[in-house]
């Protein structure tokens, strides 16, 4: 039996020849829509805890599968070690220091040319789904889409003041907007997931690795619990789950956190592709930064925001390129690349033009190279802990990473060649490249701009509070 699309695509093909023997052209084919985008950004999800990267737990099955038919960058580094400000770069295509935003409590700067306004002005309907209250309509990136969704449906473990949304209801939500909307324009779909942040309790098998590869001959090595979130050498307040002291269980925990949000980012592919649009979409999945966990050499344990360190600061990036399109394999994904840059590719990639004002490279135009300064910063937006503790900024080149602290002005550097989990500072016995990273990184803090307005919203000022990001 004929159905009723064949029998109205039979109607539509007789109607468009001649009626009375007079010949009638058939009507020029309608110009094809543009590829849609979607971009996801995991919150604090580090790069080499994922099984692409070689990691050797099964944290990321799904992801995984999805690299294969990916560019995946090796060495992609967030330019802040914070969500606000990263996201913010990832945005607009500039650094910190030029988009203003350098802590969470800071507001988006919608007047900026974005990512969103640059394909909004060729078309395309975006929208937003995010999972964090760090990301709400309060920090004003609510007037960058057409639909935004910041609803919350569940509260943190060990901050019930704190509200978030668990992967499996983002992409669910994400996933019915996308079944319902018109294919009669393109879309650009931003999907923010909390997983795999802190604390460490994911909604599904939070124990899932907890027993792997335990030795039960040796006793575990246990870490005291901090009266606060920013206590060196300890763990977190906020982090502490059941009176637990050893870190090996904190990192299992975020293993589980990866995990569950994997699991999810897999259905949501699955349910693209029952949509018929998994190979017309051009799909980029990245982090905003990542975490520590129990590093050697480092006593800041399972913390982020404040620190630059490699752990924190690399992150993933993986980009499937739409209707079947093989633009990235020119590039060279094993030399480092920014998030800054992100913004004008995706652009590029979508045969969209890029903004003037972007500052990151359109790697399809300028590729990655091994000598570009990257820089990343730490900011907790508190001026009372600045001066307790300081924050971090980094610059890594090449080999080197250089690391100061904004407190106290210490200095630190390291060599990748020897010791690629920056265990051993060099600065002492490296000076002249400690003395010209330095140089780059004032120079490159040189140009910041005024901070951006500040939130101003009771509830989310507190949900900052919480987390120390305001005195």
């Amino acid at each position: 039996m004929r159905s009723a699309a064949g029998a109205a695509l039979a109607l539509v093909s007789a109607t468009s020849f001649a009626v009375g023997g007079a010949a009638c052209r058939r009507a020029p084919p309608a110009p094809a829509v543009p590829p849609s985008l979607v971009l996801i950004t995991i919150d604090t999800l580090r790069a080499d805890h994922l099984g692409l990267y070689g990691y050797p737990r099964d944290t990321s099955p799904r992801l995984d599968a999805f690299a294969r038919e990916a560019r995946v960058f090796s060495r992609c580094y967030s330019q802040s070690a914070t969500t606000g400000a990263s996201h913010a770069t990832i945005f607009t295509s500039l650094p910190p220091t030029r988009h203003g935003v350098f802590a969470n409590r800071h507001r988006f700067p919608a007047q900026l040319p974005s990512l969103m306004s640059a394909l909004r002005s060729r078309g395309y309907e975006t929208a937003a789904f995010v999972s964090s209250a760090t990301l709400n309509r309060t920090t004003g990136l609510d007037r960058s889409f057409d639909h935004f969704d910041d609803r919350v449906t569940t509260r943190e473990v060990t901050r019930r003041q704190r509200g978030e949304r668990p992967a499996a209801d983002t992409l669910a939500a994400a996933a019915a907007y996308v079944a319902s909307r018109p294919r009669t324009r393109p879309s650009f779909l931003w999907i923010h997931l909390i997983d795999p942040h802190g604390p460490y309790q994911a909604p599904e098998d939070p124990d899932r690795f907890v027993t792997a590869g335990s030795a039960a001959s040796t006793a575990p090595r246990l870490l005291p619990i901090a009266a606060s979130d920013w206590v060196m050498g300890e763990i977190p307040a906020y982090q502490a789950l059941d009176g637990r002291r050893d870190p090996a269980f904190y990192v299992a925990r975020y293993d589980a956190e990866v995990r569950y949000a994997d699991e999810h980012l897999g259905a949501f592919f699955d349910d693209l592709r029952q949509l018929g649009l998994f190979d017309d979409t051009l799909i980029a999945v990245t982090a905003d930064h990542g975490e520590t966990l129990d590093d050697p050499g480092h006593k800041r344990y399972f913390a982020h925001g404040a620190i630059t360190y490699e752990e924190v600061v690399r992150v993933p990036l993986l980009v499937r390129e739409a209707r079947g399109a093989t633009r990235l394999r020119a590039l060279d994904a094993e030399r480092p690349v920014a998030l800054v840059d992100l913004a004008p590719t995706l652009l590029d990639l979508l045969g969209q033009p890029v903004p003037a004002a972007f500052e990151g490279r359109d790697l399809l135009r300028v590729p990655p190279t091994e000598d570009e300064p990257l820089f990343s910063l730490g900011a907790f937006g508190s001026e009372k802990l600045e001066k307790e503790i300081g924050t971090q900024f980094s610059v890594r080149r090449g080999p080197w990473r250089y690391v100061v602290n904004t407190q106290d002005g210490a200095e630190e550097l390291f060599d990748h060649r020897t010791d690629p989990s920056e265990q051993r500072n060099v600065a002492a016995a490296e000076p002249a490249v400690r003395e010209r990273r330095a140089a780059e990184l004032g120079a490159f803090l040189a140009r910041r701009v005024p901070p951006a307005p500040v939130t101003r919203d009771p509830a989310q000022i507190e949900a900052l509070r919480s987390l120390g990001y305001v005195q």
